[in-house]
């Protein structure tokens, strides 16, 4: 079998698995309640809050953008709950052992995971503009609809990555997950979901250009109010996601040795 042969059947494989394992997680999750309420009913309830919040403000001129704000910070809130629960969840019914002495990476069993937390964070953005339409009489019109479904395609799996990025700590460290809440909120700020960029002090905005979903918001906005920077964003945003890819191999590896040479990786 030649290398060409090999590589593409080993890409075959890899990706059969991920497909089955996503597929798997999304049918456990469907059955956590507190999961269902993040994803079902957060998107909503933060809709509605926008909404009353902006009213009479500059930013009550583009219901969109505030419905578009709304949907992805339940997005943001579901991933980093789903994929921090992930792990530990491998950890309690003792098959992260097993799955990180198996021969595959680490960062192929926990991409799923990853995945179909930000992947129901669609549905989250359908229903939250339905029913922004429905109760606030916000037009459901896309100027670019090419450009808002790459968006969205690239956001989600930003969401995913930077989701999984910040969960890896909870391979080496068990007691992680208490911390998940505390990077809920500053990420919605920095991103520009809770308030514009542009409302924040000039060093902070740096930061937030490191922030995939700052370029995903930029990106679903400008398509959807047909401007100028949406391609552009979609490009940055998809870049960055790349790079926390990279960054996410290196830190999954890192805490496996930490974990493994410090025995933790077991602890409850």
């Amino acid at each position: 079998m030649t290398a060409p042969t090999a590589a593409r059947g080993g890409l075959r494989t890899a990706t059969g698995f991920v497909l089955r394992a996503w597929r798997l997680e999304l049918w456990q999750l469907t059955r956590s309640q507190l999961y269902l309420f993040q994803c079902v009913m957060l998107p909503l309830i933060f809709a509605s809050l926008a909404f009353f919040m902006f009213r009479g403000s500059a930013r009550h001129t583009a219901p969109v953008d505030v419905a578009l704000s709304a949907a992805l910070m339940g997005m943001w809130s579901a991933t980093l709950l789903g994929s921090g629960n992930a792990i530990n969840r491998l950890r309690w019914t003792q098959l992260l052992e097993p799955l990180v002495a198996s021969p595959r990476s680490t960062f192929l069993f926990t991409l799923p995971f990853a995945l179909a937390t930000a992947s129901l964070g669609v549905y989250g953005l359908a229903a939250t503009l339905l029913w922004s339409a429905l109760l606030f009489g916000m037009p459901l019109h896309v100027a670019d609809p090419a450009a808002f479904a790459a968006g969205v395609g690239v956001t989600v799996a930003a969401v995913g990555m930077l989701g999984l990025l910040m969960a890896s700590a909870f391979i080496l460290y068990p007691t992680a997950q208490s911390l998940a809440n505390f990077f809920e909120y500053p990420v919605w700020m920095l991103s520009g979901m809770l308030v514009p960029v542009s409302a924040l002090p000039g060093p902070v905005r740096w930061v937030s250009f490191l922030l995939a979903p700052t370029w995903g918001v930029k990106a679903l906005e400008g398509a959807a109010d047909g401007g100028p920077g949406a391609w552009p964003a979609v490009g940055a945003c998809a870049l960055l996601c790349a790079a926390y890819v990279a960054v996410t191999l290196l830190l999954q590896k890192r805490f496996e040795w930490l974990a493994r040479s410090s025995g933790t990786l077991a602890l409850q």
